[in-house]
């Protein structure tokens, strides 16, 4: 049976360095840590490669780590995100990677978003799926 989980996060950590090739668009790459609270509980870890506009706007792509719990169950699962940076608000899709969950999560599946005003708090959902 598929549930939701609602929280919001705040961002602990972020560490952005150049990447890619000075000749071209700016790339970065960033290690951010966050703690979750609400329905998933826990702590992240997410790689982002980011690709900025003139304009401050950004695509990015990158996996997420979380290790914590998701309802009652303890473990830590990956998720693969993508979205985008409109200069003011970054809106995120995530993605349960499959078979990288461990613990009472092992199995799970699912789909949802994250999205953060400029600053260093957040909001998510996730539906997902836990095998009995």
């Amino acid at each position: 049976m598929k549930k939701i989980a609602k929280g919001g996060f705040e961002i602990a950590d972020w560490q952005e360095k150049p990447a890619g090739v000075s000749a071209g668009p700016k790339v970065t790459r960033a290690t951010v840590k966050q703690k979750f609270t609400g329905d998933i509980k826990g702590t992240g870890t997410t790689e982002y490669l980011m690709v900025y506009r003139p304009d401050k706007t950004a695509d990015y792509s990158g996996v997420q780590v979380i290790k914590g719990s998701v309802g009652v169950r303890k473990g830590s699962f990956a998720l693969f995100v993508r979205g985008k940076f409109d200069g003011k608000q970054a809106v995120t899709k995530w993605e349960v990677v499959a078979g990288a969950s461990k613990g009472d999560l092992k199995g799970l599946t699912g789909k949802g978003e994250y999205s953060a005003p400029m600053g260093s708090k957040g909001k998510y959902s996730l539906t997902y799926e836990v095998p009995a």
